[in-house]
């Protein structure tokens, strides 16, 4: 008997800490565009947790691309790159902008999730955020139009 409250225990722990532990911070989407998967990193966010809450300001989209090393995925003039998360954002919270060369943005138009990239050649800049009950959380990501 005692053998398998022991075991019950550690199978709640467990189950807990994975839970926890996958509640900490906000979902990262999975960007794809011509069959190919777009590597992303974690902009700022504010996260509430079940015990704890915390709000995380990172360095600019631009530094951030630096700081990762994150290199661009070669796409087509005006090929459609698709936003999507394992946790569904709140409806309507989902935004992109494009981070021009002078260091300002402008909005990047989003049709269900859907992003249309430029049709002129070059290297371009990314961040998306959105809105869960939990939280907000921005992310950087790079594309080149050849």
């Amino acid at each position: 008997m005692k053998k398998i409250l022991i075991s019950l225990l550690a199978v709640v722990v467990l189950v807990g800490g994975i839970y926890f532990g996958s509640n900490l911070k906000p979902p990262k989407p999975t960007i794809t565009i011509e069959n190919n998967t777009v590597k992303v990193a974690q902009g700022s966010y504010c996260w509430r947790g079940l015990i704890n809450a915390q709000c995380v300001d990172m360095i600019s989209p631009p530094d951030i691309i630096k700081h990762h090393e994150l290199k661009p995925v070669i796409v087509s003039p005006e090929a459609e790159l698709k936003i999507d998360f394992n946790r569904k954002p709140l409806e309507n919270t989902l935004t992109a902008s494009l981070w021009l060369s002078n260091g300002e943005t402008e909005n990047a138009p989003l049709n269900d999730n859907v992003l249309v990239v430029p049709k002129e050649k070059g290297v371009y800049i990314y961040s998306v955020s959105a809105n869960w009950e939990k939280g907000s959380s921005g992310y950087v990501f790079v594309i080149e139009v050849k």
